[in-house]
């Protein structure tokens, strides 16, 4: 059994990770799961959500739709392109937000600048459209532990680079399938 997986981590399979319907699906269905861990935590728990933490919550609505995309154009090559760069970048944004949410979960580089009210643009004001999902309730502090003494903080630090990886893989497989099927 393990040589049969460590022969599918060969870059040939992890080239043409994004080709079956199971890479999309499991991206939305993490997505999905950390949102739904998120509003229980909210709602259940009573952590009140702070600026970063809808901001995370933003890259993974975001994340959880370009999957959904990519589920459907997984077999159109040029699309299947374009859902993994989209993800690719959303999952660097979420590295991003993720940095700042470790910041000042552990107080290094200054914290970071949080406010009582999310910054979202007039065109989309998703905190009044989607309040229990998108509405800032609380100032940034440290995150609730989530299992084993790991914080929320470190766990979408976790997530943010596999991710980042997935999608990195997916790109260099669609690029050079693109690549190869050329005349």
């Amino acid at each position: 059994m393990p040589v049969k997986f460590l022969d599918y981590l060969r870059w040939q399979n992890l080239q043409s990770i994004w080709r079956g319907w199971w890479f999309w699906t499991a991206i939305a269905v993490l997505c999905l799961a950390l949102e739904a861990g998120a509003l229980y935590y909210q709602h259940v728990l009573d952590y009140a959500p702070c600026e970063l933490c809808i901001y995370v919550r933003v890259w993974l609505a975001g994340i959880l739709l370009v999957s959904l995309l990519g589920l459907f154009l997984r077999r159109f090559k040029p699309g299947a392109l374009l859902c993994a760069l989209a993800g690719l970048g959303l999952s660097v944004g979420l590295g991003m937000e993720t940095y700042d949410l470790l910041k000042v979960e552990y107080n290094f580089g200054g914290g970071s600048f949080c406010r009582f009210m999310a910054n979202f643009p007039t065109w989309a004001p998703l905190d009044e459209w989607f309040p229990p999902l998108f509405a800032v309730r609380s100032t940034c502090m440290a995150t609730p532990e989530v299992l084993f003494g790991i914080s929320m903080a470190d766990a979408l630090a976790v997530v943010s680079v596999v991710l980042v990886v997935a999608f990195a893989l997916a790109v260099l497989g669609i690029g050079r399938s693109l690549v190869q099927s050329r005349p």
